[in-house]
């Protein structure tokens, strides 16, 4: 066993496992992984992944977790949200927040999320647990949205754009962050002004 690893409780592992994996999704893909890849990068036996997961889905659902984890992370690390009473400095901070995202947050990290999604679309199981996990983690960042603008279904089309530039991003599409800047705030501030009409 890695000497590293020993030191850590086995909650910690199961995270360090989990990251592991997301590295290796992100080099071999998903339909790639092995069990035995993931215990090589750990320095691990495949036995003793199994005592962390019961199979390899239970893995990736743990991955996927992983990989949320981190993009609420990095919300929250940039997140210091103005009033929501004065809804042109939200609209800045959410522009900013995004681009800054954008930017900054690796475009592959994102389409790990998006590959493991797509690739459990055929296990019901599998899909419930990940749909649940994506809700809570996922929630919380639409949650400030939907505050904002009052409504659950703006908050979900802010996003889908969002996701969207993410995947052109992630495929060499580029463009204009401050156009994207600009863009972001002014629906921001036209969903904001529905409410009021």
């Amino acid at each position: 066993m890695n000497q590293g690893l020993k030191i850590l409780d086995k909650q910690e592992r199961k995270k360090y496992i989990a990251e592991k994996t997301l590295e290796l999704i992100s080099e071999k893909g998903l339909s790639n992984l092995t069990m035995e890849d993931v215990a090589s990068s750990c320095n691990l036996s495949k036995g003793s992944i199994y005592n962390y997961f019961k199979n390899k889905n239970a893995l990736i659902v743990s991955a996927f977790s992983a990989l949320l984890e981190k993009v609420q992370g990095f919300f929250e690390e940039n997140e210091s949200v103005p009033s929501q009473d004065c809804v042109e400095a939200s609209a800045d901070f959410y522009a900013n927040l995004y681009s800054e995202i954008l930017n900054t947050f690796p475009s592959k990290e994102l389409m790990r999320l998006f590959e493991i999604l797509i690739n459990s679309t055929h296990d019901q199981s599998m899909m419930k647990i990940l749909t649940q996990t994506f809700k809570e983690n996922y929630g919380k960042i639409l949650g400030k949205f939907e505050k904002l603008f009052n409504s659950k279904t703006k908050a979900f089309m802010l996003q889908a754009m969002f996701d969207g530039l993410v995947i052109y991003r992630a495929v060499g599409i580029e463009f204009s962050n401050d156009e994207i800047k600009n863009n972001f705030k002014k629906m921001i501030l036209c969903f904001t002004e529905d409410d009021k009409n």
